[in-house]
């Protein structure tokens, strides 16, 4: 099943999400510990029951944090946003701070390389930080 493709039913036990969404059950328990916009319901002996609502949040955590590479901070960040700005759980806009890093197109010696460019300028920048301002005396 693709996103937006699930049987029509009130509620899914955590495997039924699992398999909809292929997020494994351990990985759904800690992203209610991470995410307060995730809050499925548990009966009297703790087994979850999830909603359209919840699977449409999990496909979004699980977009940020898979094809957008946010970090579990950020797309937290995001999340809570786009509930308090009152839009769908599935549409959360991605921030224009966010970097749009290359690796899609590259292989893996290429992103490697990428990344070594890029921590090399930033050390750059690190050293030239720490050096005084001032001129030296002759």
């Amino acid at each position: 099943m693709t996103d937006g493709e699930h049987p029509a039913k009130l509620y899914y036990t955590i495997s039924e999400v699992a398999a909809m969404t292929g997020v494994k059950a351990h990985v759904l328990r800690y992203w209610e510990s991470e995410f307060p916009t995730l809050n499925p319901r548990k009966g009297r002996s703790g087994s979850r029951s999830y909603r359209q609502k919840d699977i449409a949040e999990i496909e979004a955590i699980r977009d940020l944090l898979y094809k957008e590479g946010f970090r579990i901070a950020g797309a937290r960040k995001l999340r809570r946003d786009a509930h308090a700005n009152s839009t769908k759980p599935a549409e959360a806009a991605t921030p224009e701070s966010q970097m749009d890093l290359p690796f899609a197109e590259l292989d893996r010696p290429g992103q490697i390389a990428h990344l070594r460019a890029e921590l090399t300028a930033v050390l750059q920048l690190v050293r030239g930080l720490g050096k005084p301002k001032t001129p030296r005396p002759r």
